[in-house]
């Protein structure tokens, strides 16, 4: 079936897809192009609303696909979650992979961080929603290179700190994410709104700079 337009009361018109959906673009065709069809829409609808609250017509409707479709190929709700988290995280990964050395790399975990917005609304939905971390993803590609990159500095250098290196990667990953996170509250509060956003910025990564100098 073709997708078909409908005029209502006031003379509007709107297409529907062949699954009685607005077709805003064109319907994804064949298995991989449905799934990622699937996904994106999903991570979309994540970044405003809490799992709980998102239903698979939702995102049948979002993709542009009919809700079966989704029982196909990945059965749950849950199952397309986790899928969604599972590539956002490799794709992070991928990006901290290529880092062989922490010294003035610390702006490098900053930037991916900022750059990636959707991972850190959709992990503090997560968590805010009861999620099981492990069940989030069994693997944290980002963070185990960080231990990784902390553990090889503490070897190079001659009297280290007390602090594990698994503790020192959890401290600035909160440090990194929680700025993000609550950056517009931190920034309004502080008055930090009225100066420029980049030099702030500037000054954070200096800041954790020197605290891997010291706590290392």
């Amino acid at each position: 079936m073709k997708a078909q337009s409908v005029t209502n009361k006031k003379g509007h018109k709107a297409v529907f897809s062949k699954y009685g959906h607005k077709a805003n673009g064109s319907v994804p065709r064949g298995g991989e192009e449905i799934k990622e069809a699937i996904l994106k829409a999903t991570e979309k609808l994540l970044a405003k609303h809490n799992p709980t609250e998102i239903s698979l017509r939702q995102i049948a409707t979002a993709a542009n696909v009919n809700h079966s479709l989704i029982h196909r190929y990945f059965r749950t709700k849950d199952s397309v979650i986790l899928a969604v988290h599972g590539r956002i995280i490799e794709k992070l990964g991928q990006q901290f992979s290529g880092i062989e050395t922490l010294d003035g790399n610390i702006e490098k975990l900053f930037k991916i961080s900022k750059e990636n917005p959707s991972r850190r609304i959709l992990l503090a939905r997560a968590m805010l929603d009861g999620a099981d971390p492990q069940l989030i993803r069994h693997h944290f590609p980002t963070v185990h290179q960080l231990m990784h990159l902390l553990k090889k500095k503490k070897s190079e250098v001659k009297n280290p700190t007390k602090f594990d290196a698994e503790t020192l990667a959890a401290f600035f990953v909160a440090s990194v994410m929680g700025w993000f996170l609550y950056e517009p509250f931190l920034l309004a509060s502080t008055g930090l709104d009225k100066k420029s956003k980049d030099k702030v910025h500037h000054q954070i990564i200096q800041m954790l700079e020197k605290m891997a100098e010291h706590l290392i």
